[in-house]
């Protein structure tokens, strides 16, 4: 599986998820992505390949636990990672050129799920722009 940021440049690769699939609906993830919840895969340490410009990640502490890496220069979330020797990246998925090669498990921290966005499958829903 092949990703990258928007601007392009960080770019990796890795062969397999190493956990499940995500959605994280924490205050701390939605804050991160500027979304209702982010999507995290998780991805072996040692199987993550940063092809290009893994100078252009910035760690960001987001709480004694745990950091996330963003694109000093697109602000594109990269990863979630906790402070652990050889803790595995949750990749964000959104990050993929492709399709996961493994489908969502479960939603997790729901306690702090929001209500605005729990009526996708009831809104118009366009193939590209609202118009």
């Amino acid at each position: 599986m092949h990703g990258s940021c928007l601007c392009g440049e960080v770019q990796f690769r890795f062969e397999r998820f190493d956990g499940g699939i995500a959605h994280c609906h924490c205050s701390m993830c939605r804050k991160f992505t500027g979304a209702a919840f982010a999507t995290f895969g998780a991805v072996n340490c040692d199987e993550i390949i940063w092809e290009k410009a893994q100078s252009a990640i910035t760690i960001f502490d987001s709480s004694e636990q745990a950091q996330r890496g963003f694109c000093k220069h697109c602000g594109s979330s990269l990863f979630y990672r906790l402070k652990l020797p050889n803790a595995p990246y949750e990749i964000a998925l959104g990050l993929l050129d492709e399709e996961p090669s493994a489908a969502v498990t479960a939603n997790i921290f729901c306690q702090n799920r929001p209500q605005w966005p729990r009526s996708l499958e009831t809104l118009p829903a366009y193939e590209q722009g609202r118009v």
